[in-house]
Parts: C-alpha cells; sequence; structure tokens
C-alpha cells in the first residue's frame, strides 16, 4: 500500500512545513511507501484531493498536508498527530502495525478489552 500526502512547496507558514516535514519524515524512518503530491506543481491534484476527502470534512479549511492510503481519507496532520500521541500511527495509515510493535500490542490488548478503535 502507498501513502498519498498531499503537499505544497510554496509555504507562507513555517507550521505548514513543519507538519509536512514531521509526516514524511515518519513514512520515511518506518520505511513505508509513499508519493507526495505537491499542489503547487500539479494545480490538478487539487481536485482530485478534495473529491477524496469526506465531505463533512470540507466544512472545515483544508490545508496541506492530507493524508491517504491510496484513495481511504485517513487525515491531516492534527488527526496524525492526534494517532502518534495514542501510539496508532499505522492504524491512522490503515496499514499493519509492525510485528512486536508496542501499537500491534495495544491493538492485542484492546481487542481482549473490548476496546474498539476508531481513527
Amino acid at each position: 500500500m502507498t501513502i498519498i500526502v498531499y503537499t505544497t512547496s510554496v509555504l507562507m507558514d513555517k507550521c505548514i512545513r513543519n507538519k509536512q516535514r514531521k509526516i514524511l519524515d515518519f513514512l520515511l524512518q518506518n520505511n513505508i511507501e509513499t508519493e507526495e503530491i505537491d499542489l503547487t506543481i500539479n494545480t490538478s491534484a487539487r481536485d482530485v484531493m478534495l473529491e477524496k476527502i469526506p465531505k463533512e470534512k470540507h466544512s472545515e479549511k483544508i490545508l496541506p498536508p492530507q493524508i491517504f492510503n491510496q484513495d481511504q481519507y485517513c487525515g491531516d496532520y492534527e488527526d496524525f498527530f492526534n494517532a502518534t500521541e495514542a501510539g496508532l500511527q499505522y492504524t491512522f495509515l490503515k496499514l499493519t502495525p509492525p510485528s512486536g510493535s508496542l501499537e500491534e500490542k495495544l491493538l492485542q490488548k484492546y481487542a481482549r478489552d473490548g476496546v474498539v478503535v476508531n481513527i
């Protein structure tokens, strides 16, 4: 599975650049197949991205980075940050966590306890 991250290379806000970098660094460090699509260079990609984002999210301001597992919407940086805080990055990315990882152990514990994980 390829994780697609919509980004922008023209940044007026340093915060957006840092958010994009944190996501891309996580993916690179964990050898997760990634495709970065720069909305500044590929202007038609914005329409494709917006079409794949659930309609209920359209009431919010949609800024890069936006994250997808193929065509499945994962979320934005805030969603990624919350998943990271919970130790559920792979679950957020709709990927199976690595064998023996803390996330795998957490998910097994949640399953035993009957906890449903919705990210």
